[in-house]
């Protein structure tokens, strides 16, 4: 279970940035026989997951990490999710490489 788990954020994140939530989901289903039943189980668990960690938001801790669990979950099942998971993280990015030169020249000044 744990190699699993180690190969599954090993893919995750040698995917390529802004696609590779799409990639996962794709090479997830295309695995497997579609099990209606499973699939809602995986949605609902991510979304109480997501829940979760919204609650856990204002306290010292992981909040922002397991609602990114979470949403994880639910985007290995749902194809609108997972894009949308692709947009955030080139978003993301852009306001890191944005925030990131301003801030190593501020440090770098007197």
């Amino acid at each position: 279970m744990i190699e699993g788990l180690k190969t599954r954020w090993r893919e995750l994140r040698q995917g390529e940035p802004g696609r590779r939530f799409r990639a996962r989901y794709e090479r997830r289903h295309s695995r497997r026989r579609h099990a209606g039943g499973r699939k809602w189980s995986v949605m609902v668990a991510g979304a109480v997951i997501v829940l979760a960690g919204i609650v856990l938001l204002p306290l010292p801790g992981p909040g922002m990490l397991v609602i990114a669990l979470g949403a994880l979950l639910v985007a290995e099942e749902s194809l609108t999710v997972a894009k949308m998971l692709d947009a955030l993280e080139l978003r993301g990015r852009a306001l890191i490489s944005r925030w990131r030169p301003a801030a190593s020249t501020r440090s770098g000044s007197p």
